[in-house]
This record gives structure tokens, C-alpha cells and sequence, in this order.
């Protein structure tokens, strides 16, 4: 019995042996055309973005100078891509509507301050907020409390005000035949200092460059009236592609995080972005 129980024990090994000493030796060498197909299916996933540029309008210091790599918004939009390793390949200065259209059309990748709501566009979160304000001279005594008080002045706003400044301001400004609009920002507060208009609508630091510019050509100092009758304007950036505006959106949020962000608001009110030189 004894030997009985060995043979069948040694039997058992014999029979298991190869299956017990077989093992899966794994394959070092990939084929090329498996491993292109790999990455190339990456690579539509999640495609490399490096760069991306950008159109906003002609007229918009100290947000943003034309002449140089400067300003408010541009170092808040620098400073939210360099967190995702992203350059700014260009930007492109254009009245609104022509900014708009060129990221329609894929000319450019994103547009910085689109108007709400443009089929076909898609938007990261706000960047940062605008204050868009009446302004008059207060040696005129104007008595505006709400938009209808506008209904009877002459007034000039920026180019594209009425798509930005809600449905109230729309209906008053297309009853109103002196109100017009204008793409030099510039020319708006030469307009009211030379007192050819009774008011313009403009964001309140863009003002307040430009009044600090042309303090050597006009008399800036006298006192002018800011009416507040608009909400604090979001600015949003729209993109022709989700995946460029997701990426955007992202990197807002880190900047957001970070006190990088407050630090280019703080420096903003403290006039920072004001021109270091006037007019000559």
C-alpha cells in the first residue's frame, strides 16, 4: 500500500509538471503599426494644444495695448496659460464685430470679451468683470436714475453697446435717433470733454486711461458724473472649439486659485496700467 501511494504521488507530478513549469513570456517587441495606432488614438482624444491665439477689440486699455505684449487682462490671461504650459500665438485688434467673425469663420482660435450667446461658440468661465458706466459732465446738471432718462439725450457708446448692455438699454438706445456708436474708445471721451455729446457709456478704468492720456490736450480735471445703471459685466472668452475652450476654462480656474490673480487686480487699482507718459 505503501508503495502503492508513492507511484501514485510521483504519477500525479509527472502529469502536472508541464503545465506547472509552462509559463507566458511577454513580447518585448511591439508591432509599428499596432503602436502607431495607439498613439494616433491618443493623440484624437486628447490633442496637443501649445498655443493658441486669440482677437479682441481695437480700443481697450488698459486691458489691453496694441502697440506691446501689455496690460490688465492680457497679464491675467498670460499668467492663466503659462499654468497649462500654453502660449499666446497671437492677438488679433479688431472692432468687435470683425474680432467675432474671425473666430467664427476659424481664423482664430478664441475670442476675449464675446457677447453672449454667439451660435456656434463655446465659453469659459469670466476672466475677470467689467464695470460699464454713464458718464457726464456734472456742470450739466443731468438728472439720470434709470435708462429711461436717456430716452431724450444724445449719447455715444461704444461699437456693439447695445448687444453687450442688455434688452432695457437696447430698446432705449433704438428709440433714441442721437444715440450712436463708436469703435475708438479714445474718441468717446474726447467727444464728452469738447461737450459734442451729453454722455457716452464706457467701462469705467478704460475711462479713466484715457482721461489721464489727454490730460495734456484737454481739460480733463473738470468734474464729470458716473452713473452706475449697469450690472458688473462678465468677460468671457468663446472659442470655435470646445476642447481649445475647456483648456482655457481650466487654466482660468488654476489662475483663480493662485494669488497671482489678486495680485494683477491689486495692481490695477493702484493705476499701475495707467500710461507713464501723456499725449504730446
Amino acid at each position: 500500500m505503501k508503495y502503492w501511494s508513492i507511484f501514485l504521488l510521483s504519477l500525479l507530478l509527472t502529469l502536472c509538471y508541464p503545465a506547472i513549469a509552462t509559463s507566458v513570456v511577454p513580447i518585448d517587441d511591439v508591432h509599428e503599426l499596432v503602436e502607431f495606432h495607439s498613439q494616433t488614438y491618443h493623440e484624437k482624444l486628447i490633442p496637443v494644444i501649445d498655443s493658441i491665439s486669440f482677437s479682441t477689440s481695437n480700443s481697450i486699455a488698459p486691458y489691453f495695448f496694441t502697440d506691446e505684449n501689455a496690460g490688465m487682462q492680457y497679464d491675467l490671461l498670460k499668467a492663466a496659460l503659462n499654468s497649462e504650459n500654453i502660449d499666446i500665438k497671437e492677438i488679433v485688434h479688431a472692432p468687435n464685430l470683425r474680432a467675432q467673425r474671425l473666430v467664427k469663420t476659424n481664423k482664430i482660435d478664441c475670442m476675449i470679451n464675446a457677447p453672449d450667446n454667439v451660435e456656434g461658440l463655446f465659453y469659459t468661465q469670466s476672466l475677470l468683470e467689467y464695470q460699464n458706466s454713464v458718464f457726464y459732465l456734472s456742470r450739466n446738471n443731468l438728472q439720470i436714475e434709470q435708462f429711461n432718462d436717456l430716452s431724450a439725450l444724445s449719447i455715444l457708446g461704444f461699437q456693439n453697446s447695445k448687444q453687450y448692455l442688455g434688452d432695457e438699454f437696447k430698446d432705449i438706445a433704438n428709440a433714441n435717433p442721437n444715440y450712436s456708436e463708436i469703435t475708438n474708445q479714445k474718441s468717446q471721451v474726447v467727444m464728452l470733454f469738447n461737450g459734442y455729446v451729453e454722455v457716452i457709456v464706457l467701462e469705467r478704468r478704460i475711462f479713466e486711461y484715457y482721461r489721464h492720456l489727454l490730460k495734456s490736450k484737454l481739460d480733463t480735471s473738470i468734474p464729470v458724473t458716473e452713473v452706475v445703471l449697469f450690472d458688473p459685466a462678465q468677460r468671457k472668452i468663446a472659442c470655435h472649439d470646445q476642447i481649445i475652450a475647456n483648456r482655457v476654462d481650466s487654466a482660468i480656474t488654476t489662475l483663480k486659485q493662485s494669488y497671482r490673480y489678486q495680485e494683477i487686480l491689486d495692481l490695477a487699482e493702484q493705476n499701475n496700467y495707467q500710461p507713464q507718459h501723456q499725449m504730446p
